[in-house]
This record gives structure tokens, sequence and C-alpha cells, in this order.
């Protein structure tokens, strides 16, 4: 039995064996507009058990959060993983963690070019957001001169795609069976990373770096299947950069990456705002304003996206976030929809949405969004939470 399976094991045992249990089951249907460029169907549901233990004792925190998905089309998005399984020690001059976890590094909103700890769950969700468990050491100072984090990253997980079956996937079949590495040992390498982060007054920062082998693939073609591409996981070097200064109810925000080992270093970058309006109309709703700009040196151009999130700051947590993505060299324009609102205690309801316009399709440039031109979609989600 595998590690993914017996944590899900487990979690069934631990009721009886610590107490309360909490966490939540969730129902989604995806309905995409059109049937799939290779003839894929147009309704997707999937279900999703993420039960989640703590434990605490004085010096200590125990965290468990394993995750299962059965998705009805596409076998590639049946997922059982660990997300959390770790122990946290905490000592009078650091603390330590040990177990598989979930790290996020970034301030911008809609591209975490930092974020490269854990590995993405594409088959989940093609906006990058969803991320798989990563084993590590992790040990961490905390001073008047900031916070600093070392990372010790125990093996490798490989990226989810959609399969054959799959929505919001590549024209060409991506062979995740056959992934190729460029460090000898494959998927065991210990990866190495640190990030330093401080406040002054309105300012953030942080600095990291990252060694080790690539999260984000490079794709060769098949020498068994010239229909057929293979992730080619690279070793690299990525040192990054983060930005965050507010000034009253405007937050300037950028997240600036320098990366080498595939092929030639490249800069990438998201930079832009985010301005919130409180109280908006002598009412109880705020509605903030999102605008970031994308540099990738890789890309002949990258989008922007301007968008707005209404808050409505109720007892049900209703939230509404709409957004464009332009690219001005391609011409073409996706425009997303998030909207969520809690049903009572129990439950919550969520609807996602995003529709790929291409309206010039005379225009040769490099597109984005070429592959998912027939993937217009509504995806309505219901979750319902375990314990309190």
């Amino acid at each position: 039995m595998s590690y993914k399976y017996l944590g899900v094991f487990i979690a069934f045992l631990c009721p009886a064996l610590i107490g309360e249990i909490i966490g939540e089951y969730s129902l989604d249907n995806r309905y995409f507009f059109n049937s799939g460029m290779q003839g894929q169907e147009r309704n997707h549901s999937s279900f999703t058990l993420s039960p989640e233990i703590f434990l605490e004792e004085e010096n200590s925190i125990l965290h468990f959060k394993p995750k299962l998905r059965k998705d009805n089309e596409d076998n590639e998005r049946n997922l059982v993983d660990i997300q959390e399984l770790y122990l946290i020690n905490l000592l009078e001059d650091k603390e330590i963690k040990y177990g598989i976890s979930k790290e996020f590094w970034g301030v911008t909103e809609t591209t975490h070019r930092v974020d490269i700890i854990n590995q993405t769950d594409t088959a989940e969700s093609f906006d990058g957001e969803d991320k798989l468990g990563q084993p590590m050491v992790k040990v961490s100072f905390e001073e008047n001169w900031g916070l600093l984090d070392f990372y010790a990253l125990l093996g490798f997980r490989e990226r989810t795609y959609p399969g054959n079956d799959g929505r919001l996937r590549q024209p060409m079949i991506i062979d995740t069976d056959n992934p190729q590495y460029l460090s000898s040992a494959k998927n065991k390498r210990v990866d190495f990373a640190f990030r330093w982060s401080n406040y002054f007054d309105q300012l953030e920062i942080a600095i990291s770096h990252f060694s080790g082998t690539s999260r984000e693939p490079r794709f060769v073609v098949s020498n068994q299947n010239l229909k057929e591409i293979i992730p080619l996981y690279e070793v690299i070097d990525q040192t990054g950069f983060e930005f965050q200064y507010l000034l009253g109810s405007l937050a300037i925000k950028s997240e600036i990456i320098s990366r080498s080992g595939q092929r030639d270093r490249f800069t990438a970058a998201t930079y832009g705002f985010e301005y919130t309006q409180v109280g908006i109309l002598s009412s109880r709703l705020d509605l903030g304003w999102i605008l970031e700009a994308n540099h990738d040196d890789r890309l002949p151009s990258s989008p922007a996206v301007i968008g707005s999130r209404l808050t409505f700051n109720d007892i049900s947590d209703t939230q509404i976030l709409t957004g464009i993505i332009y690219d001005e060299r391609s011409e073409e324009i996706g425009i997303l929809l998030e909207a969520s609102r809690r049903l009572g205690v129990c439950c919550s309801l969520s609807i996602e949405g995003f529709y790929f316009d291409d309206t010039n399709e005379d225009n040769e440039e490099f597109k984005l969004f070429q592959s998912y031109k027939e993937d217009d979609f509504l995806r309505f989600e219901f979750i319902y939470y375990i314990g309190d």
C-alpha cells in the first residue's frame, strides 16, 4: 500500500483514535459550452473528500490532511494525495517542521512567479492555484531582522495533467508515465531552498532561492509516438524577489524571478496594484480593483489582467471576483468569474467560469489560449463542511 492510500485509511481511523475530525466533502460539475477539440464530453463531474485533523500539545503541532478526488470522465483527475502530514516542534530559538506540507510564496494575485516549493495539480485546475503535498524538513528562525526559512525537499512530485478525455488540456497527449529527468537521482533528488522576509512599516519584502528539480517541465516529442510529448524535468536555480507596499487603501505588488537551468537564463515578473474602496455608496460593500501586468523572457508577449473583487461583508461571506485577461500582441481576451457564498453553517456554494475569446483568428502571433478555444465553461461546486 502506497503512503497516499495509507494516509486516507488513517484519516478514517483517526476519529476513533484521537477524537473529532474536520474537513469537507465537495461535489462539482463543469459544464463546457462546446465539445472538446479532441471530442471530449461537455459535462464533467467530480467528488472530493478532504478530512483534516489538528492535534496540539504544549510545544508541538500535528496536522493531517489527505485528499481524495474522483472524476466521472477523466481518470487522470482521480487523485489520492496527502496534502499535509507534518509535525511542528516549537523550540526556544527556532521552529522545525517535519513531514508533508504545502508552502505558499508570493504577493501578487494572478501569477505566482516565486511560488515553487509545491508541485502544481494541473489536472484539478488550469490556473495553477492547486498544489500537491511536498515531503520536507523546514527550519524557521524569527528575529527582529525578519523570518528566515530553510527547506530540505525530500523527493520530487511530478506535475499532473488532464488525460485524453479531460478538458482544458493540450492538443498533444502528455505521456506522464515516462517522464525524463536531467538529474541522475530522478525523482529521488533532495532539493534545497531558503526564503527571508520582513516588514518595515507599510513595506513587505522577501528574497528566496531554490536549487533543485524544476516544478515546471519542458516538453520533448516522444521517440515512440510523434503525437505524444514527454515532460522533461531539469535542474534549475531560481532566485526570487517579492515586494508589497501598502499606501492606505492601495497595495503595490511585484514578484520577480531569475532562473537558470532551462536553456538560457531568463527573467519573469508580475507587477501591479490592488485598490480597495471601503463602504461603497455608504453601504457595507467593499470593492477592490486589481491591475497586474506580466513579463516573461521566454514568451513574445504576456497578458495583462484587470479585475474587481466585490465583498459583501455579510454573515454568508459572499464574494464576487471578475477579471479580464488581455494580450495586446495576440489580441486574445479571457474573461473570468468566481463567486462564493456560505449556505448556513454547514455548506457553501461557488461558481467559476472562464470565456476564451479569439476574435482575430488571422493573427499569427503566439497565442496562450489556442488550445482552450473550445473550452469555455461554468463550474458549480457544492461544499459540505465536516465538524465545526
